[in-house]
């Protein structure tokens, strides 16, 4: 029996709001952030692209540090800001661990960014009045600062458990940056309802660095949709002051590209703006049916377990929607779905955007799940995990045992010609985290924990764990299969044999390519349209496409061809000028 005048669908009793235990979660965050972090080499394609850039600004002048380029080729799909910190990194640390690993340790600011923006947003949300669940008729419910805590737990661990940014957050892309930055601006946001300026002037900040980042457009729906929220939710005059305090922060952040920029002599900055300016153009437009088709197929499994138990929020608390806990984390949602949609084309890096609203949204309905739905949600997380880590171990069994034979050939077809090693501190790890998991698995159907926190946290430790397996268990597969280490080496040889020191023109060859090879090989690649006089010329030839099978105009002689086993579809050509 319960009693209160608010109409709220949350009844949390103490012991569910029990804490979840600081080691614990300390340690999964390590854990999950630290897996795959170390010990490898840059990832084609998305994540050789970010470190290629980041390295060409620890390296280059003020011109690499303005107008974000790899060896020369301008690329003008996302801002800087998450390369000139990537480049202080390299600068800082680079010389210790080497570049590569520097620039991926700036993952780290990122992501400690998002968690603990993430955390407090939730946590300020969760102590307001108009969030707290039902006050019992003889006492026993959790305490505002208890259940505070508790959600805000909750959020971290969903946000560990969200199937699609795993990968992502521990690559050196703009959209590690852009998640923590819109975990900033929604911590602003709620910031702003105790402190309006300052709120204002975080959030505004926040959404300048998104601009520097990802660019324009999701900034300018997220800056209309945080002013929209401080507008409805702050009274007269708070509320004008606080919207023009987001306004200018938003602009003044933003402009620190373009106004550095001028800084640049020659046309150069022109130059690269024209072509940013038209690739911007270019973006927008209304979305087209396969963006239709592909948006619904990719977020339910993208978001997942965020999207059902947002949208379970926003239905219990539907007489409640202008609630600050629903109404901020909601607006925001809508405003980066609809940047989503009318940006082309459609992709994962605009999905990831999507994921801190929700992480917010979400938290808030584990408080009001029905305990039948609550159960099925734990038990489809446990089956899901466990068949998952099954697999994991199996098709692991069957690479460097070659038994049963079927599941071996199919592991083998992506790593043709890998030969797997057994690494004795990689199984080590591999068997305590598939233990942790049996221990969590027994430790929730045996003694049925009352905690809210219980669901989330088998879905943060599945994932981590399953994350965990992949790394420790395939992490040399995928460095064979995502890497050009070797095929780079052995262009470098064959470029030396004819032309040691010589230049190289790029034929063919994408961004992510020229900085493998830059990266593995030292070689140094002219920039495009520049009318380069270099000695060699290097072709990548795809059997995907007939578009690149034509050889380079001009007095060129075939001098050495080779494929990278672990890519059979494509053909790397040299060529020497005038042989």
């Amino acid at each position: 029996m319960s009693f209160d005048t608010r109409l709220s669908p949350s009844r949390v009793s103490a012991a569910a709001a029990t804490e979840f235990p600081r080691w614990a979660l300390y340690a999964l965050l390590v854990v999950y952030i630290g897996a795959g972090l170390f010990g490898r080499d840059p990832w084609y394609s998305e994540d050789a692209v970010g470190f290629g850039i980041i390295s060409s600004m620890a390296n280059g002048t003020a011109t690499d540090w303005w107008l974000p380029n790899i060896a020369g080729e301008w690329l003008t799909d996302e801002g800087p800001l998450p390369f000139w910190v990537g480049a202080l990194f390299v600068w800082l640390l680079g010389p210790l661990v080497g570049d590569a690993q520097a620039a991926r340790l700036s993952v780290l600011l990122w992501f400690t960014l998002t968690t603990t923006a993430l955390w407090y947003a939730t946590y300020r949300l969760a102590r307001r009045d108009e969030a707290q669940p039902v006050t019992f008729a003889f006492g026993g419910e959790a305490a505002p600062r208890d259940y505070g805590r508790m959600l805000a737990d909750i959020a971290v661990l969903l946000l560990l458990g969200t199937i699609g940014i795993v990968v992502r957050m521990h690559e050196t892309t703009a959209e590690t940056a852009a998640l923590a930055f819109v975990s900033c601006a929604l911590f602003g946001l709620v910031l702003s309802l105790d402190a309006p300026v300052r709120g204002a002037l975080v959030a505004g900040a926040s959404i300048g660095a998104l601009a520097l980042s990802r660019g324009p457009l999701p900034a300018l729906w997220l800056l209309v949709a945080a002013v929209g929220v401080l507008w409805v939710a702050l009274p007269e005059p708070q509320r004008r002051i606080a919207g023009l305090t987001a306004v200018f922060a938003a602009t003044m952040v933003g402009a620190i590209w373009p106004f550095g920029a001028l800084t640049i002599p020659g046309t150069a900055a022109a130059d690269y703006y024209a072509i940013w300016e038209h690739h911007l153009a270019q973006s927008l437009g209304l979305p087209r049916p396969a963006d239709l088709n592909w948006v619904p197929r990719n977020i339910a499994w993208y978001t997942w377990p965020l999207w059902p138990l947002a949208a379970w929020t926003a239905y219990s608390w539907r007489h409640a929607l202008r609630r600050p806990h629903v109404a901020i984390p909601g607006v925001v949602i809508i405003a980066l779905f609809l940047a989503m949609l009318f940006h082309r084309p459609v992709s994962d890096s605009s999905l990831i955007l999507l994921v801190p609203p929700l992480v917010l949204l979400a938290a808030f309905g584990a408080t009001s799940l029905r305990r039948s739905l609550d159960t099925l949600i734990d038990w489809f997380a446990i089956a899901t995990f466990t068949l998952f880590a099954l697999a994991a171990w199996a098709y692991f069994v069957a690479l460097t045992t070659g038994t049963p034979p079927r599941m071996a050939a199919s592991v083998i077809r992506l790593v043709p010609g890998f030969e797997p090693q057994l690494h004795p501190i990689a199984l080590a790890l591999a068997a305590a985290a598939s233990a942790g998991w049996v221990a969590l698995v027994l430790w929730r159907v045996l003694r049925r924990p009352p905690m809210l926190w219980r669901g989330p946290a088998l879905a943060a430790y599945g994932l981590t764990m399953l994350w965990l397996l992949l790394v420790a268990l395939y992490l040399p597969a995928v460095n064979y299969n995502r890497g050009y280490g070797p095929i780079a080496a052995t262009v470098r040889e064959q470029a030396d044999r004819v032309a040691p020191g010589s230049c190289i023109e790029g034929y063919r060859l994408f961004a992510a390519h020229k900085a493998l090879f830059a990266h593995h090989g030292g070689l140094i690649f002219a920039p495009p349209n520049a009318g380069s006089m270099c000695e060699l010329l290097l072709q990548r030839d795809s059997r995907r496409t007939q578009l690149d099978d034509e050889p380079p105009t001009g007095d060129w002689t075939l001098i050495w061809e080779g494929r990278w086993p672990a890519r059979p579809d494509e053909t790397l050509r040299l060529y020497r000028r005038g042989a």
